[in-house]
């Protein structure tokens, strides 16, 4: 008797995602499913943690021990950016044109020139860290009350730097990953991580240790896995792009630093959009509110997640289908990423906004709860971005790169300037209405620009019989756009 189980494995739906497919454009939807789908089953698991261990972190660290974690995260977030766009988009491009080409040679320089580009560059940061870190007043930065010691305070911030310094080259690994549309591999990655930081933050809260044991516990855990993960890359799936210094280019760290560069204005752009608003209420109403915020968001926004999980594979497909001229494919799958997201969004914002008070009052607490305006202006915010978050994706994969940064910039600028010029009137609802107003007024242009790609008058997918089409797509790879 053929069980349900059993059945489902033979749908024929089922057995294509399995089974690798000779069409390279049902190949391309074929691996990004497959990395959509372990996104989601991870960040599934990461919710799962998180709702776990807010609740344990809150209780363990009081609310304004909390807030400062969050800012520390926060803070480790934007540290990220000294990465020069090397382990970013930008690798993801080269490597993955370098894939549609069938030239291992090429993605072998560029590994290896990212590679020894972010290990100097972490040297920098180690040395300057070393010589500053005492200069440095980190009770003025977090704002803190006497009940958190200079010493404790300092501890954390200390173990948070030299972790980072350690982890920075290994940040190209996502980057590899997903250049082969290996995303799923990375996402396998991804789970082992959050579940040994859970099992570690189980085991900081036994020892009381404060902001310093946690630190160490979860941040360490996550490198240690991380520096598997890299054994795993180079010398099991993909030996050819062990970086050995003999491999290291100028011309490949130039491009590298050039189209990164670019990259790296649009990751600094984001993270005044995603992650501005720590600092900003930390500094205007105190750690304590940040809470406030951050619980209400991670909930509410947790569509603009999902959206981003199920578009980010495409950017190396996109890339690829572009070194082998697929513009046909590139089009459509912007029209179905596009599609998809918004079905699937839309719903899933209406119920988290009903039910995120309630969820936050036994999750967090009733001092986390936010207020009706703030679950509103959230919300509105999250419809927004889940519309405009295939544009992106599709302009990154085209290197489009410039106009994309112009958007994000102009919108990242709102965002931090309306955020505190309405925090003043409305408080934490004003910081989320201003990230919907920006969003708004300052991306949604990237949308046109993709309307202008494919249905101006030297239309990009023409075809390749079509002179303004070939004229287009010579324009196209001439230019960065």
């Amino acid at each position: 008797m053929i069980t349900r189980s059993e059945s489902l494995l033979r749908l024929p739906r089922l057995r294509l995602l399995l089974k690798a497919s000779t069409d390279r454009g049902k190949e391309r939807y074929r691996r990004a499913g497959i990395t959509a789908a372990s996104s989601v089953f991870s960040k599934a698991l990461a919710v799962i943690i998180s709702f776990a261990s807010v609740p344990l972190t809150v209780h363990y660290l009081g609310t304004e021990r909390y807030g400062v974690w969050l800012t520390i995260s926060s803070l480790l977030t934007w540290m990220a950016l000294t990465d020069f766009g090397l382990a970013g988009n930008a690798l993801v491009n080269v490597i993955a044109d370098a894939s549609g080409k069938d030239d291992r040679q090429t993605a072998r320089e560029y590994a290896a020139s990212a590679f020894w580009g972010l290990l100097a560059i972490s040297g920098g940061i180690g040395l300057i860290s070393l010589i500053t870190f005492h200069f440095i007043p980190w009770r003025a930065v977090f704002r803190v009350s006497a009940g958190i010691s200079t010493a404790e305070l300092q501890q954390a911030c200390a173990i948070t730097l030299a972790i980072f310094v350690v982890s920075l080259p290994l940040a190209m690994l996502n980057s590899v990953y997903s250049a082969y549309q290996d995303g799923f591999v990375s996402n396998v990655w991804g789970i082992a991580s959050n579940g040994v930081a859970l099992i570690s933050l189980i085991i900081a809260t036994q020892f009381r240790g404060g902001l310093t044991v946690l630190v160490l516990a979860l941040f360490g855990s996550r490198t240690a896995i991380v520096m598997a993960s890299a054994f795993y890359a180079f010398y099991r799936r993909y030996p050819w792009l062990a970086p050995a210094l003999s491999a290291v280019r100028w011309t490949r760290t130039k491009r590298l630093f050039s189209l990164g560069g670019k990259y790296m204005l649009t990751q600094l752009a984001s993270l005044g959009i995603y992650q501005s608003q720590p600092i900003i209420i930390t500094q205007l109403f105190g750690p304590a509110q940040v809470t406030i915020f951050v619980v209400a968001y991670k909930i509410i926004a947790l569509p603009v997640d999902l959206s981003y999980m199920a578009t980010v594979p495409f950017v190396s497909a996109f890339a690829e289908a572009k070194a082998r001229t697929d513009w046909k494919w590139i089009k459509g799958a912007y029209r179905n990423s596009t599609l998809v997201s918004l079905v699937l969004g839309l719903p899933i914002v209406a119920i988290l906004a009903l039910a995120a008070k309630p969820l936050i009052r036994v999750w967090a607490g009733p001092a986390a709860v936010p207020s009706s305006v703030l679950v509103l202006s959230l919300s509105i915010y999250t419809l927004i971005a889940v519309a405009l978050m295939p544009a992106g994706q599709l302009l990154s994969g085209l290197e489009r790169v410039g106009r994309l940064a112009f958007f994000l910039s102009l919108c990242a600028m709102a965002n931090i300037g309306f955020g505190i010029l309405f925090a003043r009137h409305w408080g934490l609802s004003g910081i989320a209405f201003a990230m919907a107003a920006s969003k708004v007024v300052f991306y949604w242009p990237v949308a046109y620009e993709i309307y202008h790609l494919f249905n101006g008058p030297n239309a990009l997918d023409s075809g390749n019989d079509n002179a303004a089409g070939a004229k287009a797509r010579s324009e196209f790879a001439r230019t960065e756009g």
